[in-house]
C-alpha cells in the first residue's frame, strides 16, 4: 500500500506541476518546489517500500515503519491538491490566500523532515531489499505458499467423503483424459477461486487415472508462485522417476538444457500424464512446454489455476470453471467432514442451528466448510460451544490451527496482484456484503480516487475496465450481469474475499466508515461522497470538501444542489439520478473537470412508487465542460443542442424533449462525437414525429441507439 502512495503521488505532483503555473508568490514560500522534492524522495523509497509491504505481517517494526511512510505520503497528496487548488486562480487568488501559502509551507515543511527522519530509520531497521530474499517467496509474511503446498500435499488423501459437488465435472475430465481419441498432446484448465476444491477434484482424477496404468508414466507438480523454470523442470524429472530411482540421473548438477533433453529422451514415444497444480502465470507453461514431448501417443496435461488468461491456455472445450458449493452440497459437506465418525453423518437436531449459521460464514467454499468442519469435530455437542465457534470465527486472524489456511491460500490471490489492482481490489470492501456493484459506477470511483493511471491512447475509463476485467480474470471479482454485447454490469464479491480485504483496508488506514455526518464536518480530504435514500439535504459545508471528485446522491430526498457547486473544481462524476434535484445551479458551468453528469429527477417521495421521472434543463455555459464522457436525462433545446458540440469526447448521450426544431442542429453536433458509443433520443410527446434522416450515417463507434417516439414516415437509419 505504502508503495502505491509513492507512484500515486509522483504522478499526481508531474500532472499538478504541469497544469499549474509557476506564481511568484508560490516560488516565495517554496511550496511548488518542496512538492517536487519530497515526490521524488518517495520514488527513491519504493524499492523499499515494496519489500517492506511484503514484511508487513511478519515484523512488527517494519509494519509500524510503513504505516508511518503511508501517513506522510497522504500530508503530501493533500499538499499537491491543496496546491493545485491555491494556484489555479493565478496570481491574484495565489495573493489573496498569502496565508494559506504560509500555512501550507509550514506543513510540508514538517512533512518532508519527518519523511527525511524515516528514511534515515530504514538503515538503523534494517530494512533493505537485499535481504529480500529470504522471503521473496513469501509476500504474506512466508505462511501463505508453505500452506498451499501442504493443501496440495494432502489433497492425495482426502477421503471419499470430502469430494461433494464435483460429480459431473469428475466423469468430464475422466472423459477428456481416457476417452478422447485425439491423439496430440493437449492441455486441460480446471479454474476457480481458491479454496473451491479445484486441487481436490483434479488429484482424485489423477490417482485413478495412474493407478489404470492407461498412461506410461505420471507426474504430479505443484508450481509455486516464484517459481523458476529449471527448479520447476527438476520436479517434474524426480516425480517421473518417483519409481525407479536407482536409474534417476543427477538432476540437481543439471543447466536447463540438460534437463530439457533428459525429460524428451525420457518422455519419448510414451503417453504420459502430468498435472501442474496452482499456475499463476502463462509462462511457466511457455517455459517448459519445449521439454513435454508431442508425438501423437495421446499425452494430456492438466492445469489448475486461479487466473482465467492461464486457463485460457487450454482450448475453450477443455476448461472447467469451479463455482462454490450450493448449499445441499454445501450441507452434505460438512456433515460428512464434522460428523465423520458417525455412521449416519447426520446434524443432531440441536445443534441445525448454530451449524447453518456457521456454515453460511463458509459461502460453499469448500476449504472453509473443511476447516471449520475439522475444528468443530473436535467440539463438544452442545449449542453454547457452537455459539462460541460461530462468534468467534475469524478466516483473516483466527489462530485455530487450520482456520487460518483459508485466509492463507485466499491471501495469495491479493498478495500477487501488481499496486494498481491491488488497490482497486481493496476499495470493493466499501461495498456491502452481497451488494452487486454496477461496474460504471465503481469505475467511475477508481477514477475519482486516482487510481487509474493514464497510458497509452486509452481513455481513463477504458484503462479502469481493464483493470475490472484483470480482477474478473483473477478470480477476485464474479460477474453476475452481463449486456447483449457480453460486457460486465455487475459484479459481486465472494464474502470471504470481501472479510479479507475489509479487514486490510481498516488496518492500513485505506478505508473509514462513519455512520454519521459529523465525519463530512470535519474533514476536507473526502474525495467521494454517496449519500443514503435516508437524507433530503446536503450538508452546508460540501463545497468546502474541494478534493472530492465523485458526488452520487442518487435515490434520495435532496431537492436542491448548492449555488457554489462551481468550487469543486476536481469534481469529475454527479449522479443525481432518482434524486429531487429540480435545477442545476449556473455555477455548474464552472465544473471543467467533469466527465460524467447523471441527472433525472423522481417526482413521488415514495421510494415504493417512484412512478415516472423527468429530466432536467442545463443552464448556460454547457461547452465548457469539454470533459464530458456521460451525459444523460436531460432536457433538450435549441442553445443546449448547440452547445452539444464542444463535448467531443462524449461517450455517452441521453437527451429528453427532442422536437423538430432541435434535429435540425443535432446531427451536426452529434457528428463531432468520434468516440460516441451509446446515443438515446426521447422525443417531447407521443404525438411528435422523428425525422432522423440527418441521422442515416451515425457515429462510426456507434454500438447502441434508442429511440423512444414516433418515427417519420420512410425514415431509416443504416447502422
Amino acid at each position: 500500500m505504502a508503495e502505491m502512495i509513492a507512484i500515486s503521488l509522483s504522478a499526481k505532483v508531474a500532472a499538478t506541476l504541469s497544469r499549474s503555473p509557476a506564481a511568484d508568490i508560490s516560488s516565495l514560500v517554496a511550496v511548488r518546489s518542496g512538492i517536487a522534492a519530497a515526490a521524488r524522495d518517495l520514488e527513491l523509497l519504493r524499492a523499499f517500500l515494496r519489500f517492506a509491504d511484503s514484511r508487513r505481517g511478519a515484523d512488527a517494526l517494519v509494519s509500524a515503519w510503513v504505516d508511518q511512510i503511508r501517513d506522510v505520503g497522504f500530508e503530501l497528496e493533500d499538499a499537491a491538491d491543496e496546491y493545485a487548488f491555491l494556484s489555479g486562480g493565478g496570481f491574484v487568488r495565489a495573493c489573496a490566500n498569502f496565508g494559506a501559502w504560509l500555512a501550507l509551507a509550514r506543513r510540508l515543511g514538517k512533512a518532508r523532515v519527518r519523511l527525511r527522519d524515516l528514511s534515515d530509520a530504514k538503515e538503523r531497521y534494517g530494512i533493505r531489499p537485499a535481504s529480500a530474499s529470504a522471503s521473496s517467496s513469501a509476500p504474506d509474511g512466508g505462511t501463505g505458499p508453505v500452506v498451499g503446498q501442504k493443501l496440495a500435499e494432502a489433497a492425495h488423501f482426502v477421503e471419499h467423503g470430502e469430494i461433494v459437488g464435483v460429480a459431473a465435472h469428475r466423469r468430464l475430465l475422466m472423459k477428456w483424459l481416457t476417452e478422447d481419441l485425439d491423439s496430440r498432446r493437449s492441455l486441460v484448465a480446471v479454474c476457480g477461486m481458491g479454496g473451491v476444491g479445484k486441487t481436490t477434484l483434479v488429484t482424485s482424477v489423477y490417482k485413478e487415472v495412474a493407478a489404470s496404468r492407461y498412461f506410461d508414466c505420471a507426474a504430479w507438480v505443484s508450481v509455486s508462485k516464484n517459481f523458476t523454470t529449471d527448479d520447476l523442470l527438476r520436479k517434474i524429472a524426480k516425480e517421473l522417476h518417483r519409481d525407479a530411482r536407482a536409474g534417476m540421473p543427477d538432476i540437481d548438477e543439471m543447466d536447463y538444457r540438460s534437463l530439457v533433453e533428459a525429460l524428451r529422451g525420457h518422455l519419448a514415444n510414451k503417453r504420459y500424464l502430468l498435472l501442474l497444480d496452482d499456475v499463476w502465470d502463462a509462462n511457466a507453461w511457455y517455459e517448459i512446454r519445449n521439454a513435454l514431448v508431442d508425438d501423437g501417443t495421446g499425452s494430456r496435461i492438466i492445469i489448475t489455476t486461479r487466473s482465467q488468461d492461464v486457463a485460457s491456455l487450454a482450448a475453450s472445450t477443455r476448461i472447467i470453471m469451479l463455482e462454490p458449493l450450493c448449499e445441499q452440497e454445501a450441507w452434505s459437506l460438512f456433515c460428512n467432514t464434522t460428523f465423520r465418525k458417525d455412521d449416519n453423518r447426520e446434524c443432531p437436531h440441536h445443534l441445525e442451528h448454530w451449524a447453518v449459521k456457521i456454515l453460511g460464514r463458509c459461502c460453499g467454499l469448500p476449504l472453509a466448510i473443511v476447516s471449520v468442519g475439522n475444528l468443530l469435530a473436535l467440539k463438544d455437542r452442545m449449542e453454547f460451544a457452537w455459539k462460541n465457534v460461530h462468534d468467534s470465527l475469524d478466516w483473516n486472524e483466527s489462530s485455530v490451527r487450520g482456520i487460518g489456511q483459508v485466509s492463507s491460500i485466499l491471501n495469495l490471490s491479493i498478495d500477487d496482484l501488481p499496486y494498481h489492482l491491488k488497490r482497486c481490489l481493496l476499495y470493493c470492501s466499501i461495498y456491502p456484503e452481497d451488494f452487486l456493484i454496477k461496474r460504471k459506477i465503481l469505475i467511475r470511483l477508481w477514477i475519482a480516487e486516482g487510481y487509474i493511471e493514464e497510458k497509452g491512447q486509452g481513455t481513463l475509463e477504458e484503462i479502469a475496465d481493464d483493470y475490472l476485467n484483470q480482477l474478473v480474470q483473477r478470480s477476485l471479482l464474479q460477474v453476475t450481469l452481463t449486456n447483449e454485447f457480453g460486457r460486465v454490469k455487475r459484479l459481486c464479491i465472494h464474502d470471504l474475499i470481501r472479510d479479507l480485504i475489509l479487514q486490510r483496508s481498516m488496518k492500513e488506514g485505506f478505508i473509514v466508515f462513519s455512520k454519521c455526518s459529523p465525519a463530512l464536518e470535519s474533514s476536507k480530504k473526502i474525495r467521494h461522497l454517496i449519500l443514503d435514500r435516508c437524507i433530503d439535504k446536503l450538508p452546508s459545508s460540501l463545497t468546502n470538501l474541494l478534493n472530492l471528485r465523485y458526488l452520487g446522491i442518487r435515490s434520495t430526498l435532496i431537492k436542491e444542489l448548492p449555488q457554489e457547486l462551481g468550487k469543486l473544481h476536481h469534481l469529475q462524476t454527479l449522479d443525481t439520478k432518482w434524486s429531487m434535484v429540480q435545477r442545476l445551479p449556473p455555477s455548474i458551468a464552472k465544473l471543467k473537470s467533469l466527465r460524467h453528469l447523471i441527472l433525472y429527477r423522481r417526482r413521488s417521495a415514495d421510494f415504493r412508487y417512484p412512478g415516472p421521472g423527468s429530466a432536467i434543463v442545463f443552464p448556460q455555459g454547457l461547452q465548457n465542460l469539454t470533459c464530458l464522457q456521460t451525459l444523460k436525462y436531460v432536457e433538450a433545446d435549441e442553445n443546449m443542442v448547440k452547445s452539444l458540440g464542444s463535448l467531443k469526447h462524449m461517450k455517452s448521450l441521453e437527451i429528453f424533449g427532442v422536437h423538430e426544431s432541435i434535429l435540425v442542429h443535432l446531427p451536426s453536433s452529434i457528428s463531432k462525437m468520434s468516440g460516441l458509443l451509446r446515443l438515446g433520443i426521447v422525443s417531447r410527446d407521443a404525438n411528435v414525429s422523428l425525422d432522423l434522416e440527418p441521422f442515416s450515417q451515425p457515429p462510426i463507434k456507434l454500438q447502441r441507439l434508442s429511440l423512444t417516439g414516433m418515427l417519420a414516415r420512410g425514415c431509416y437509419i443504416l447502422l
